[in-house]
């Protein structure tokens, strides 16, 4: 059962890929699938119900391998946890293009935009997880404190891997080395600022 709905969503995702979500009906999906109609509606409602099975599993997917880092010894910076997301992305079989087309999709689509608030929930939650554990064991700071920072940070983070997502998307020369090196140097200038403050 599994093995289908991956097949028929891989198929899906080729027709989005190539027409756009809007444009591809669903009998695109079921004749790049290779499938009858009636297996297709046995794993999924429609079109919509594709779009989230495909948005979840493409999300899910990247964070799960990334997810390890919490554990690592030693820890990661947030910089560097962007940057092994960036990575799992090149490596995953779903395109910034495709999520960058989810987004667009959400604006007038609730189901779409539901998927799209619950991917976005989670990876907050994983995000504010990993700083906490970061900055608890890398500098120093008590758990409540740490909690704390954490908050603004994943916000901070978050909105920097979905402006990496839109621009290895629509920039041709965008590169997600260079990024990560010029947030690095960013940190530093804050760190630095903020030890004058003191």
């Amino acid at each position: 059962m599994q093995a289908r709905r991956d097949q028929i969503a891989h198929a899906a995702v080729e027709q989005f890929s190539k027409r756009g979500i809007h444009s591809t009906s669903m009998a695109n999906i079921i004749e790049a699938s290779g499938l009858s109609a009636g297996a297709i509606y046995r794993h999924f409602t429609g079109k919509d119900d594709i779009i989230a099975y495909v948005s979840r599993a493409a999300f899910e997917g990247v964070f799960s391998g990334v997810e390890s880092m919490i554990d690592a010894d030693p820890l990661p910076d947030p910089i560097a946890v962007i940057g092994q997301i960036a990575e799992r992305m090149k490596s995953s079989n779903i395109s910034t293009g495709f999520i960058v087309q989810v987004w667009g999709e959400a604006v007038a689509n609730p189901v779409v935009r539901d998927v799209a608030n619950e991917v976005y929930t989670h990876a907050l939650a994983f995000l504010r997880e990993c700083i906490t554990v970061w900055l608890t064991t890398t500098q120093s700071l008590d758990l409540r404190t740490a909690r704390e920072r954490s908050s603004s940070q994943a916000l901070v983070v978050l909105s920097l891997i979905y402006s990496h997502i839109l621009q290895d998307a629509l920039i041709e020369t965008h590169d997600s080395q260079t990024l990560e090196r010029a947030l690095g140097h960013l940190i530093q200038l804050s760190d630095l600022a903020s030890a004058a403050d003191r």
